[in-house]
């Protein structure tokens, strides 16, 4: 009796029918991928992930296998994803609405206060805004334009001497939003307080965080000044003036001393004179016209060697323009990264299409971020 013979003949029958399962499935997914684009969904959703892996293990008789089914499932849906992003980025099912060249009479929204870099990115970028509303949180804009409480909100990405804003970068992950547009506004730092107050009166000073990030060496000079981190700086700005107090200051625009009453103590106090904060316009649909001339995408790779050298690869083959590329550390996967990058292009490029189609079979994870107008910080 050969034994292991007949151990072999089950596992090949047990493959046989996992094999017909694994094409059901996959043939399923591929119809998911058609409606999660009807419904302009995403393709990863970690939480849904989760739910269908912890129902399977509770299935097993013999808990012993829990890893076992949870690693099966983990690239089974990883395959699966696979399938869908083929489906959704290939050439022609790059959908794309019509750019709303008259940005006028519109509602708005940006984070902060009047007065704050948001509110002066927004103006200068939208003309004869209808209505503007404000908000406490980055996350409060996204979720605004989600629910079309605003049809746009404008939000600080990338600054020239601190880098990107973490927290905008991860919600263009988790939100099913899309960049539209994009302002860029040069950043001056001003120390200011209350009318009559010194640099030598300031025990206290508020601010947002790359406030202080990018004025170290003024605050190197003032190391008896208590920083204190602030969700704004026209917000710390509006502190200061409410608090009247010669001890206190904030990081602050001009624009913003003038609309609080206060005086500049000391005027750009900022490292670097050519400082520029780069704003994104992010809005429901993926539009694109001729016009526009600069591609925005996220991925994530396989943690095995050469998985980014793969996706550069694919990037140079198609020879595209890159002109930023910068890493996140993935909330949903320690220690496994998100990439963003920004390359010259416009969708209507029969090249663009097959480079996204290519660099989304390439990776574990992908998103297109959006396709818009290039601006110049000057």
């Amino acid at each position: 009796m050969d034994l292991l013979g007949d151990y072999r003949t089950e596992i090949d029958k047990i493959d046989k029918e996992m094999t017909k399962l694994l094409e059901k499935r996959m043939n399923i997914s591929k119809s998911i991928s058609k409606y999660k684009m009807e419904h302009d969904m995403q393709i990863f959703h970690p939480e849904r992930e989760k739910i269908v892996i912890e129902k399977n293990k509770g299935y097993l008789e013999n808990k012993e296998y829990g890893d076992l089914v949870e690693s099966y499932y983990d690239n089974l849906m990883y395959l699966s994803r696979l399938v869908q992003q083929k489906e959704i980025y290939s050439e022609n099912n790059i959908y794309t609405k019509p750019y709303k060249n008259d940005r006028e009479n519109l509602v708005v929204g940006y984070q902060g206060v009047p007065g704050s870099f948001g509110n002066e990115a927004m103006l200068k970028y939208f003309k004869n805004i209808k209505e503007a509303k404000s908000y406490e949180k980055f996350e409060d804009v996204f979720k605004a334009v989600e629910d079309g409480e605003i049809e746009y909100g404008i939000l600080p990405v990338e600054n020239s001497s601190t880098g990107g804003i973490g927290t905008v970068e991860d919600l263009l992950k988790e939100y099913n939003l899309y960049i539209v547009g994009e302002e860029c506004i040069r950043i001056s730092q001003n120390l200011v307080g209350i009318k009559g107050a010194t640099v030598d009166d300031i025990k206290e000073v508020y601010s947002h965080p790359q406030g202080f990030e990018q004025s170290t060496k003024f605050f190197d000079k003032h190391k008896d000044y208590n920083l204190i981190p602030y969700s704004n700086t026209a917000i710390s700005a509006k502190l200061v003036s409410d608090l009247k107090d010669k001890s206190k200051a904030a990081i602050a625009s001009e624009r913003a001393a003038k609309l609080y009453d206060l005086k500049i103590i000391k005027k750009d106090v900022n490292d670097l004179k050519n400082n520029y904060t780069r704003f994104i316009v992010i809005g429901r649909d993926l539009e694109c016209d001729e016009t526009c001339d600069k591609v925005s995408i996220l991925f994530s790779i396989e943690d095995t060697s050469g998985g980014l050298y793969t996706v550069i690869r694919d990037i140079k083959e198609f020879g595209l323009n890159m002109s930023k590329i910068e890493s996140r550390p993935n909330r949903n996967n320690p220690w496994n990264y998100i990439f963003f990058v920004d390359f010259d292009g416009n969708l209507f490029d029969v090249n663009i299409k097959k480079a996204i189609n290519t660099i989304a079979r390439s990776s574990k994870y992908f998103k297109l971020l959006g396709c818009y107008r290039n601006v110049k910080c000057k």
